[in-house]
């Protein structure tokens, strides 16, 4: 049983995620745009990579734009041309980006699912299931988004996809799940990180104690 001052902070994060949570997400989301650019080119030919390389670049110039419908069909035509590369799933995740800001969550996920079946780097992958399990729990689904969580393997995501766990176990009101998913995530991170900070706090606030 949680006592009345538990319960008021409860509350409180509830209703900052309901508030907060999808710009949170947008947040992540955008910020992609400087972590997909960096690896994946010495893994194909010099030519193949190179071509690829012009057609992200155009992904990139329309994202820049804010261009969602230019972003989406030059993200396909990556995909549809150099379906194996690297930046193919790069392109994908901008494509979503640009997609998720605009509003249109619909070809958001189609993006992140293309990632998540095709791209050949586990980061990747784990990228855009941590990205398509936000917008599942911005849009309530959160059977559907705690599943997708199940499935990450990648060391440098689990503070965030546990917290984003606790996140939904939260807002399911599964509150010592969710308080279990606030500890673990304290431990993945580092203590003068903003998130472990962060997760400290929601910890404390569904009864953990220091």
């Amino acid at each position: 049983m949680y006592d009345l001052e538990e319960q008021e902070q409860i509350d409180a994060l509830k209703a900052w995620w309901r508030q907060y949570g999808k710009w949170v997400m947008t947040g992540c989301m955008v910020g992609i745009f400087g972590f997909v650019g960096i690896k994946g080119w010495d893994t194909y030919q010099k030519r193949q990579a190179e071509a690829a390389g012009k057609l992200l670049e155009a992904v990139r110039v329309a994202a820049r734009t804010g261009d969602a419908p230019k972003t989406l069909v030059a993200a396909r035509v990556l995909q549809s041309q150099y379906d194996t590369s690297p930046l193919a799933a790069r392109g994908a995740l901008i494509a979503a980006a640009v997609s998720h800001v605009r509003g249109d969550d619909k070809d958001a996920e189609g993006e992140l699912q293309w990632v998540i079946l095709h791209s050949t780097e586990p980061p990747m992958g784990n990228l855009a299931r941590l990205r398509l399990a936000g917008l599942w729990a911005d849009q309530k689904k959160y059977d559907a988004a705690l599943h997708l969580l199940t499935d990450e393997k990648t060391p440098e995501f689990a503070a965030l996809t546990l917290d984003l766990k606790g996140d939904i176990l939260l807002a399911m009101n599964r509150l010592p799940e969710a308080r279990v998913a606030y500890k673990q995530a304290t431990e993945k991170s580092q203590p003068m990180d903003a998130l472990h900070q962060l997760d400290q706090t929601k910890w404390e606030a569904l009864g953990g104690e220091r």
